[in-house]
């Protein structure tokens, strides 16, 4: 007897349903991606129960997904990037033996890789060209292109600064270290002028 060949991955009931489900985004965000991969669906006939998997890839190269990657771009919550990345990812092991599906599923991985460096870049970049304003102050601003970072060291190398931008958290990380020495007079002093530092510290 046989063996029975395992049953197809289904890419719209099984993968991009599957991880929408799971990632806790937006209801309209989850509707929009399944409305649109099911219009997909009906158009290429991709799908595992009497279509031809290997259909995905015309979908992937053509303008239909496009439009799919402008929405989840125009994401505020920035969760949309993510999570047509996973349900790529997710499709590329699901298809691994279909070449032309792998083929189109990690162009488009490069693809959507491509914009989220270069969206980082540029945001770095603008925060090099702002604290350029800190040279005013005898500070260094130095922007590493390599690392993506923006390094500013000051008072003979007593204040040094990296800042980074990520892209997830959509906020700067910024890690500093200074060094310094002040006389003071009395122990009053010294408790005022530390609480004064450690207010500053902590943003207070």
């Amino acid at each position: 007897m046989a063996l029975q060949r395992p049953r197809r991955l289904d890419f719209l009931r099984h993968i991009v349903n599957r991880i929408l489900a799971e990632s806790g985004a937006s209801r309209q965000l989850v509707d929009d991606i399944r409305r649109m991969v099911g219009r997909a669906e009906d158009k290429y006939k991709f799908n595992a129960f009497g279509g031809n998997v290997e259909r995905l890839a015309d979908y992937l190269r053509s303008r239909d997904f496009d439009d799919l990657v402008t929405l989840v771009r125009a994401d505020r919550s920035g969760q949309g990037i993510e999570l047509l990345k996973r349900i790529l990812e997710e499709a590329k092991k699901a298809y691994s033996d279909v070449p032309g599906v792998v083929e189109a599923i990690e162009a488009r991985l490069r693809e959507l890789e491509s914009h989220e460096t270069s969206k980082t870049k540029s945001k770095a970049a603008t925060l090099h060209t702002v604290l350029k304003d800190l040279e005013k102050l005898q500070a260094k601003v130095e922007f590493d292109e390599e690392r993506n970072e923006v390094r500013v060291t000051a008072l003979d190398g007593k204040f040094t600064a990296t800042v980074s931008y990520d892209e997830k958290s959509n906020a700067f990380t910024l890690v500093y270290r200074a060094e310094g020495t002040v006389e003071l007079s009395s122990p009053s002093e010294v408790q005022e002028y530390l609480k004064k530092m450690l207010s500053t510290l902590q943003g207070k």
